[in-house]
């Protein structure tokens, strides 16, 4: 029977936002990019990943899967270590218990490989939580592709009109427009509210436990 779903974020809407790594993963893909294409800095700089990838293949799928190939190779082992390292935000724990006790469907879509993933819940301590991960080692396309996003949803037999996405990104919101999915957006993450905000998700909070204060 359909019911309720919220399709999570990870890194930075659950866990602890992984600064130290994942900034160094993105300084040498985009050292590397600068380097053997001739890709304006300026123009990409305010954009994630995947974005940018987006933006540099233009539309070329196997440009999309070499650009993606590349960062993969920079970004899984920095994305283990941070894993190892995972820790759930403040309000968390609570916030899972809750919705579990109003009988909502939970899962994870995160633009991380698997294995981090996976790794991250259970350092974490939440894995138990959720009824499906997907990640980009699942799906062809990484968020702002609605992708992993109608994979959790079909999954977690989640109608659209019923699922919401909370995360802390713009390619989150991106994603859940997409597919006329409800967007949280929860400030404390990878984006701060100045660059959310044109993305125009539903809802704003700051901290994940308001996340009740919707549904309620």
């Amino acid at each position: 029977m359909p019911r309720l779903g919220v399709i999570f974020d990870l890194d930075g809407t659950l866990i602890k936002f992984p600064e130290p790594w994942i900034r160094e993963a993105r300084r040498e893909f985009l050292n590397w990019l600068v380097n053997t294409f001739p890709v304006d800095i300026e123009a990409i700089d305010e954009l994630s990943i995947p974005q940018i990838i987006e933006k540099v293949a233009d539309g070329d799928r196997s440009m999309y899967r070499l650009l993606r190939g590349v960062a993969n190779s920079m970004y899984v082992k920095r994305e283990m270590e941070a894993a190892e390292n995972a820790a759930v935000r403040e309000g968390v724990v609570e916030l899972l218990e809750e919705l579990r006790r109003m009988g909502v469907s939970m899962s994870i879509a995160t633009n991380n490989c698997r294995d981090a993933a996976i790794l991250s819940l259970d350092t974490a301590g939440i894995r138990e939580y959720f009824d499906c991960v997907v990640s980009r080692s699942d799906v062809e396309e990484m968020k702002p592709s609605p992708e992993m996003l109608l994979k959790a949803a079909y999954a977690t037999n989640t109608p659209l009109s019923m699922g919401m996405h909370v995360g802390d990104s713009v390619v989150d919101v991106l994603a859940a427009r997409s597919i006329g999915m409800m967007a949280i957006s929860v400030t404390g993450g990878v984006h701060s509210l100045e660059k959310l905000l044109p993305s125009r998700p539903h809802f704003i909070i700051e901290r994940p436990i308001q996340l009740l204060e919707i549904l309620r």
